[in-house]
């Protein structure tokens, strides 16, 4: 079996707390591209974006874990260009995924009444002077976080649910029920143990105090709310018009 996780700050607080025989199992990838490794790996497993399920309705979804947030820390930020009172254009940025786009031009619809034109940076130096949404590391180098709008804030607005970030898929039901079971409590012994967690040099201390303070709001384990906020989030773009049929999901 492999292991498709996306590299940030939240999968590598949770891999740290992984038994030998499943970390060795990881492969870190964008988090655009895991859909597709799970998709040409039989029996892997991959935290994907919730919403590359819209296109992806074969794949088996767990039930019990994976990576929602319930407050303000999150993997992605929104920043915006001071002084500025008309919002047309938002720039993406970092490691993004099908979430990030759809849900930026819907939330900006919701919240802001903006129909926003999208584009995807890949040079951190042409961030400057942009209305535009951060994901992943990026976010928590040099404090960026603390002057930006939390994604998961705007997407708990609009729901009134938490708001699921990443999906344990598979291809195989199986080796999904077998991950469930490994996982079982992930959530205290990462709660627990992020105290010792060696976070990289590249963030200072005042971050690393505000993850640790915070950490509760990451949530590993799905309660019966979060199902219902993959199921919502998912419902979004159906209403928006931007799919035909609501998505029914396939849990394990």
């Amino acid at each position: 079996m492999k292991l498709f996780f996306p590299s940030n700050i939240f999968t590598e607080i949770l891999s740290s707390n992984f038994d030998p025989g499943l970390t060795k199992k990881l492969i870190f990838r964008s988090s655009a591209l895991i859909t597709s490794e799970i998709k040409n790996h039989e029996k892997s497993i991959g935290l994907i974006p919730t919403l590359d399920l819209l296109k992806n309705t074969d794949l088996y979804i767990s039930k019990e874990h994976g990576i929602s947030f319930e407050s303000s820390l999150c993997n992605s930020y929104i920043y915006f260009k001071s002084g500025e009172k008309d919002i047309n254009e938002f720039s993406l940025f970092g490691d993004v995924s099908s979430l990030e786009v759809i849900l930026s031009k819907i939330l900006f619809k919701e919240i802001y009444n903006s129909d926003i034109k999208i584009e995807i940076l890949t040079k951190e130096q042409n961030l400057q002077n942009k209305n535009v949404v951060i994901t992943g590391n990026k976010n928590f180098e040099g404090d960026r976080f603390f002057s930006g709008v939390s994604f998961s804030e705007e997407v708990i607005e609009s729901l009134s649910l938490p708001f699921v970030n990443y999906v344990f898929a598979s291809t195989d039901k199986e080796v999904l029920e077998d991950l469930n079971e490994k996982l079982k409590d992930i959530g205290n012994l990462v709660y627990n143990n992020v105290e010792d967690y060696k976070f990289g040099t590249n963030l200072s201390d005042k971050t690393k105090e505000y993850i640790k303070t915070n950490i509760s709001s990451l949530i590993l384990d799905f309660a019966p709310i979060d199902i219902e906020g993959i199921n919502q989030l998912l419902s979004l773009p159906y209403y928006h018009g931007i799919i035909d049929d609501i998505v029914e999901v396939k849990f394990v």
